[in-house]
């Protein structure tokens, strides 16, 4: 079971991956309800400070709404809400929502080095991303060493049913070029509620 695998990995070294996460035919649902919706340019920065600044990042969302969404986003919310409740009962983590989003990167797409938690403002625990498609080349998930974040941990490629996770105030990280059109979800588990 993957459970044992992603806490250790969680304590050890801050992030977690593994394949077959998601049920094919998710993918392929999911993948199919992203390419119809009506993405936006992903911006940085939180409230009056958001701003749209492509040499940072150049994706595109489509932020999910568990109320509206489709059958196959609550399927895929209800996963996110399965881990969060192993994770709190592992770890004790008081994760309580999950926030995110459907990402598409345009070929050549990119979000260079960041954290995941705002400035001032740690809501946001363990970062999620689940692969819906798998890229030819490129778009991977540069991973950054937690005990010093200008050493190169690891870089994971995206791989439809592929999950990662990892600490969002600890793990430095970034989306290298893509080849060609990478989707996913991207998300966070939070410790409050919007």
């Amino acid at each position: 079971m993957y459970q044992e695998k992603l806490i250790f990995s969680l304590i050890e070294r801050g992030w977690y991956s593994c394949d077959s996460f998601l049920d094919p035919l998710l993918c392929n649902v999911l993948l199919e309800e992203l390419l119809s919706l009506p993405l936006k340019a992903a911006k940085i920065g939180k409230g009056s400070s958001e701003q749209i600044i492509p040499d940072i990042r150049n994706d595109s969302l489509y932020w999910l709404d568990e109320k509206s969404g489709s059958k196959a986003q609550k399927v895929y919310l209800e996963e996110m809400h399965n881990l969060m409740m192993i994770l709190n009962r592992e770890l004790f983590l008081g994760l309580r929502q999950f926030e995110g989003h459907f990402a598409k990167y345009d070929k050549n797409g990119f979000y260079k080095k960041h954290v995941d938690q705002f400035k001032e403002n740690n809501e946001r625990i363990v970062s999620v991303i689940s692969y819906l498609n798998t890229p030819a080349s490129g778009g991977e998930l540069r991973i950054y060493s937690r005990e010093n974040p200008e050493i190169i941990e690891e870089d994971i490629s995206p791989k439809a049913g592929r999950l990662v996770c990892f600490l969002s105030n600890q793990i430095y990280h970034e989306v290298r070029p893509a080849n060609c059109e990478r989707y996913s979800i991207a998300g966070w588990l939070r410790t409050n509620i919007q």
